[in-house]
């Protein structure tokens, strides 16, 4: 179940969406964590003494999935009361990474010394970026976009 709910993590550029992200992240890292401490010790699946290792992996793999959901907790009062923190001008970094075999296209921006990755790629070059009007509406912890507008 910790696995199945860490899918959408890694689909979150598809997504979009805040609460459902910040829910699996919660329920993977929960979900992990839970099964390293109280899967049964004489359960087959684990090798070794108690599985030692595997339940360290577990944890490990848990414990960092729910710091990274942590951010969201924090922002969730923000995103009821659509309190979001504006960053308004031009750029002074734009940084365009092309889809590889492993990863998708990405797009970040610096705007007053705060770098955030714009979701969904906005449909302008690296070039034509750079010396446009940036209008960015997002969470500061998780950095979630929620709007932004290029002018």
């Amino acid at each position: 179940m910790g696995i199945l709910a860490f899918i959408p993590i890694y689909f979150s550029e598809y997504i979009h969406s805040f609460i459902f992200i910040m829910a699996s992240g919660t329920i993977s890292g929960f979900s992990l964590v839970s099964f390293s401490i109280f899967v049964n010790k004489g359960w087959k699946g684990f090798r070794g003494k108690n599985g030692l290792p595997m339940r360290i992996i577990f944890g490990g793999i848990g414990v960092a999935v729910l710091i990274m959901s942590h951010f969201f907790w924090v922002d969730f009062l923000n995103y009821i009361t659509k309190n979001y923190s504006t960053l308004e001008g031009v750029p002074s970094e734009v940084e365009y990474f092309p889809p590889s075999g492993k990863t998708g296209e990405s797009f970040f921006v610096t705007v007053e010394g705060v770098r955030l990755p714009l979701t969904p790629v906005p449909n302008v070059s690296e070039e034509e970026a750079e010396g446009r009007y940036f209008v960015i509406k997002y969470f500061p912890y998780s950095q979630w976009i929620v709007d932004y507008k290029i002018e």
